[in-house]
C-alpha cells in the first residue's frame, strides 16, 4: 500500500508592481513643489495688478503730498 500523498497547493499571485526608486520620489516632490511655486507666481502677479489698479484709481496718500484729511484744489 502507498503512503498518502499530500496535496500540491499553488499561489496564483498577481504581476509584479513597479518598483519605486528615490529618483521617482524626488522627481514626484519637484513636480508638486513646481505646481505650488505656479500657483503662487500666478496669485502674486493677480493680487500685485489688482493692488496698482487701486492705487492708480484712488492715489491719495501721505507719499504724493495729500493726507486723508486735506483735499487739493489741483490749480496748478
Amino acid at each position: 500500500m502507498a503512503p498518502p500523498t499530500s496535496p500540491i497547493l499553488v499561489r496564483v499571485v498577481g504581476p509584479a508592481t513597479e518598483d519605486v526608486s528615490l529618483g521617482d520620489v524626488v522627481l514626484g516632490a519637484l513636480g508638486l513643489t513646481g505646481a505650488i511655486t505656479v500657483a503662487a507666481v500666478a496669485l502674486g502677479i493677480v493680487l500685485g495688478g489688482l493692488f496698482i489698479l487701486y492705487r492708480r484709481r484712488n492715489p491719495h496718500n501721505h507719499f504724493n503730498g495729500e493726507s486723508g484729511d486735506e483735499m487739493s484744489l489741483k490749480l496748478g
